[in-house]
């Protein structure tokens, strides 16, 4: 088959007997390391791996066109894949005689949108460096100010590290251009808060280093340490230690092990790592499923001790409530489409700003439409809309299950309280965190129910700081 090339010269790469990327050409090692791989790392570009494992097991060579993507481009490719059985036996020739970039259509701009709001949920944020470390992009969990006050300075302006003699670690593996892990940092200046930095180096399409592109977890473990410490302080103040037992020790202990358990489950069902027997990946399934949802009473049980403390308060942000509708719908288009329902959401173009905490608020309607979609019926509608009231406005969640009786009313907002379900993935906190939210943020959660007629919860928030 003859190809139509738009490169003088074809893109190459070496693959050895244990699928690491050996050696590869400029836009190829720039591709990998934008899929998360590092050099001399597991070949990351999903595509090609899974195109040379094919080769590999059919023992023959193969030419195919590939389908991948960067952050901004898709990129279309033909790819040769060979075989070598001489001295060099179980290498495999990564050769791409034609490389067409396009920019991604905006049909996906969800999809880095949905990220960045798991990310903030769950703590994480990023930051892109140029060659010299000057920061040109970045988001950190819980600092809205933080574009504003840091882009253009240096990385090392910007972070401190918990173990000053870590630092030249850090400038070592720059200087060297090699990936940075699992280095303990904290802010220099806001809100002190710590990281742990992980990074991987950038190369231009000249093959020349163009920066590094960090990502920060919150660190646990020494957020951990600082409530305990905390908790000590508050004794003979109206705060318990035992308040603090989970959140400071319980939570992080177990997140960590349930982190590797539902990534290795669904790693396993994907069948990323081969083939696999059916039942098996069924297994693997549920094992992941399970620990989503043991992970998720965690982080219930994390947000009910935290809204329990007296010292417990939510920022006041300039939010719009039409965007989180659909930031929050958008986090759940996948667990609706299982169900085959629908989420009809009010017109982009409205806008409703109210005041209140971002991911708290994105937090409530996740946890809304997410009941809604779990005790609806498959098929049926989910409807979403907002109303201005004068000082507040509102978002409403309706759906088309089967409703809860009058004198249930509040009783579902209570601690634990599940109406008597059960083996629904539901901890009974959720509605109780969420009223507790909204109040937090002088707002108010209320619902509108009848037996067989569906459920209507509606969330209002102040249009001004009160």
């Amino acid at each position: 088959m003859t190809v139509p090339g738009n490169l003088a010269e074809p893109v190459r790469g070496l693959l050895d007997a244990d699928g690491r990327l050996i050696s590869a050409d400029p836009p190829l090692l720039r591709l990998h390391l934008h899929c998360g791989g590092y050099e001399g790392g597991p070949l990351a570009v999903p595509q090609l791996l899974s195109l040379c494992r094919l080769s590999r097991q059919l023992d023959m060579n193969l030419s195919r066109s590939v389908q991948a993507a960067d952050e901004d481009n898709l990129i279309s490719m033909w790819v040769e894949i060979r075989l070598h059985r001489d001295e060099q036996k179980g290498v495999i020739s990564i050769n791409i005689v034609d490389w067409k970039e396009s920019p991604a259509p905006s049909t996906n701009d969800a999809e880095p949108g949905r990220r960045r709001d798991f990310d903030r949920l769950n703590g994480r944020g990023s930051i892109r460096t140029d060659a010299s470390l000057r920061i040109m992009a970045l988001s950190l969990p819980g600092d809205l100010d933080a574009v504003e006050n840091y882009i253009g300075h240096s990385l090392l302006d910007v972070l401190d590290f918990v173990e000053p003699s870590k630092q030249s670690v850090l400038v070592e593996s720059i200087s060297e251009r090699q990936p940075v892990r699992g280095q303990h940092v904290r802010q220099r200046r806001g809100k002190k808060s710590y990281y742990v930095l992980s990074g991987q180096p950038l190369i231009d399409n000249e093959g020349l280093f163009s920066g590094y592109r960090f990502s920060l977890e919150l660190d646990q473990d020494r957020l951990a340490e600082e409530d305990t410490d905390v908790a000590r302080k508050s004794i003979g103040q109206g705060d318990l230690i035992s308040d603090s037992l989970f959140g400071a020790q319980l939570g992080p202990a177990l997140r960590q092990p349930l982190g590797k358990i539902i990534a290795n489950a669904e790693t396993i069902g994907s069948r990323l790592e081969g083939p696999l027997r059916g039942d098996y990946s069924d297994y693997a399934k549920d094992i992941a499923s399970a620990g989503r949802h043991l992970m998720d009473l965690v982080n219930d049980l994390s947000d009910l001790e935290a809204i329990q403390r007296t010292s417990f308060s939510v920022a006041v942000d300039d939010i719009d409530l039409v965007d989180l509708a659909h930031r929050a719908a958008g986090l759940l288009a996948v667990k609706a489409a299982d169900h085959q329902i629908r989420i009809d959401l009010p017109d982009k173009d409205l806008a409703m700003p109210v005041k209140g905490e971002f991911r708290r608020v994105l937090q409530i309607l996740v946890n809304l439409i997410g009941n809604a979609i779990r005790y609806s019926p498959d098929g049926s509608v989910i409807k979403l809309q907002v109303a201005d009231e004068g000082d507040v406005s509102s978002v409403t969640v309706r759906d088309q299950g089967d409703g809860i009786a009058e004198e249930n009313h509040e009783l579902i907002f209570e601690k634990f309280e599940r109406l008597g379900r059960s083996g629904d993935g539901g901890s009974g906190l959720g509605l109780f965190i969420s009223r507790r939210l909204a109040n937090a943020m002088n707002g108010r959660l209320t619902v509108r129910s009848a037996v067989g007629k569906g459920s209507t919860f509606k969330l209002s928030l102040p249009t001004r700081e009160v």
